[in-house]
């Protein structure tokens, strides 16, 4: 009995992995032939394969969402990925201010172009997918109350959520090259005042020294938890 997860799952590691060499020749060499092949593979395989899902593999899964699964468990994943995107832009923005000198400061801003490219890609889809499908739905069947019910308990869950987006910095399964990048604009971004608590897989203590040579007199450093995950409450207080 064959296995369509196993399948599938081929199916999109080889189109990701063709697709990436594409590009690269493309962008690199950039002959014709390398041009010609790019555009064959997105033009034949890649829009072949979404209309194969589309016509073939979508209508079983509507069906099997509706009667086991969650129909926004996608647009979870989506939030997921441009979570770690802003995680990537911080740090090259961190970067970029750190760089002193030429080479380091072109590559860090290679790095927040790209990183906003996909960032700009993902919201859009994302935005996209929410236009186009939930807010008909909410504005054909829900009540004006239940409309206004709806909207007064989602302004409050933005505001009440925004301050926490910062309270936690979970870097356990943030690259090493990114950590402390991502840790100082973190930091940058607080009020005088404001604090968030550093989540890490050992003792942090090294990034102490250098919030010392960097940000001298400006922060609070707090032990919460010593091990086996460390949390430590940085503060800003000049």
């Amino acid at each position: 009995m064959s296995d369509i997860g196993k399948t599938l799952r081929d199916d999109h590691r080889r189109i990701r992995t063709e697709l990436a060499e594409n590009v690269r020749r493309a962008l690199d060499r950039g002959t014709r032939d390398d041009l010609n092949a790019l555009l064959a593979l997105l033009q034949g395989e890649l829009l072949a394969h979404a209309r194969a899902e589309q016509t073939d593999l979508y209508p079983t899964v509507d069906r099997l969402v509706h009667e086991y699964g969650r129909a926004t468990a996608t647009m979870d994943i989506d939030h997921e990925k441009i979570a770690v995107q802003v995680r990537h832009i911080a740090a090259a923005v961190e970067r970029l201010r750190a760089a002193r000198e030429r080479m380091p400061r072109m590559e860090a801003r290679t790095e927040l172009r790209e990183a906003l490219l996909r960032l700009d890609t993902l919201l859009d889809v994302h935005l996209e997918k929410e236009e186009r499908v939930y807010v008909p739905l909410l504005e054909q069947h829900l009540s004006p109350a239940e409309q206004g019910s709806l909207l007064e308990r989602f302004e409050g869950a933005e505001r009440t959520q925004a301050p926490h987006s910062t309270d936690e910095l979970d870097v356990r399964h943030v690259s090493a090259r990114d950590r402390h990048a991502l840790i100082f604009a973190t930091f940058d971004r607080l009020p005088v005042g404001g604090a968030f608590t550093l989540v890490n897989d050992h003792d942090p203590r090294p990034l102490s020294y250098q919030f010392s040579a960097d940000r001298p007199n400006a922060f609070s450093w707090d032990y919460l938890e010593r091990g086996p995950v460390w949390r430590v409450r940085i503060g800003r207080t000049a």
